[in-house]
């Protein structure tokens, strides 16, 4: 590791200018409590009902030698009241909408991240998250908070700058990295060898409950499986701002809109309008 991720503390439910600035030069930075215990409250009620069968989308993964599950669900907040309730009641949306630069700020989806003690396999290989999503445009961030202390021996990753210059690499597979992913896009470039890139700078973001990293979805980033002997869990939205539109091809149920065509903007029923300037 070269450093770690630049972390900035919540004030009167507001980031600092520093803090965006930081995010456009490293393509992630931290807010420390941005949660309050109540909220995170809330989250750990819509885990509980999606780990009961709320979640339609609800993937639970043990692997062969781990004693803990790897489980995780997107687009829970349609039917896991708890999850609204954060994503759009909370102080979420106005905390995070200044990050995108952007006189809107899209509900894209959410996603549940749980690594259970034990789960030593479930690693995150590197990725970006815009290699999977249906979607043109810069202005798409991941809102990533942690329901657990992560220390950095099972803490996020992220190569510092790989944003800036725009390119999207192809799609990991997580379940076979050594394949291609199922709807892989050729015509992109492969995936760098990041672990053996020296000049390649690596931040470590180790979070308390209630932290939250933002990253663009262009950033390169990495994860460790779970082998201490406590839970991993994390709530992420991801919101899309003005400059994003659709793209028609093959890709997850989660990023995709029947009712969207090619050029037309992220909005809509699935993908809901929250904030406008």
């Amino acid at each position: 590791m070269n450093g770690s991720v630049a972390s900035f503390d919540v004030v009167a439910g507001a980031a600092p200018s520093s803090a965006v600035e930081a995010f456009n030069e490293d393509g992630v930075v931290g807010l420390r409590d941005s949660a309050t215990p109540d909220w995170l409250a809330t989250v750990e009620q819509g885990i509980t009902a999606a780990l009961s069968g709320a979640s339609a989308d609800l993937d639970v993964v043990k692997k062969d030698g781990d004693t803990g599950r790897f489980s995780f669900s997107s687009q829970a907040w349609r039917t896991v009241e708890p999850f609204r309730r954060f994503i759009f009641e909370s102080p979420l949306p106005d905390l995070v909408w200044p990050f995108l630069q952007s006189s809107t700020l899209t509900l894209f989806y959410d996603f549940l991240l749980i690594k259970e003690a034990g789960s030593n396999s479930a690693a995150t290989p590197w990725h970006q998250d815009h290699a999977y999503y249906p979607l043109q445009g810069h202005k798409v961030i991941n809102c990533w908070t942690a329901l657990d202390p992560i220390p950095e021996e099972t803490a996020l990753r992220f190569w510092k700058g790989s944003h800036r210059p725009g390119i999207v690499y192809r799609a990991s597979n997580f379940e076979a990295p050594d394949t291609d992913y199922r709807h892989v896009r050729k015509e992109r470039p492969a995936i760098p060898d990041i672990d053996s890139d020296a000049s390649a700078e690596i931040l470590v973001a180790p979070m308390e409950p209630g932290d939250m990293l933002i990253w663009s979805s262009r950033t390169f980033h990495a994860a460790p499986g779970n082998h201490l002997n406590q839970r991993r869990a994390a709530f992420s939205v991801n919101w899309a701002g003005d400059d994003v539109t659709y793209e028609d091809v093959a890709a997850l149920e989660t990023y995709r809109d029947a009712n969207l065509m090619t050029g037309d903007r992220i909005e809509g029923e699935k993908f809901p309008l929250v904030r406008s300037a």
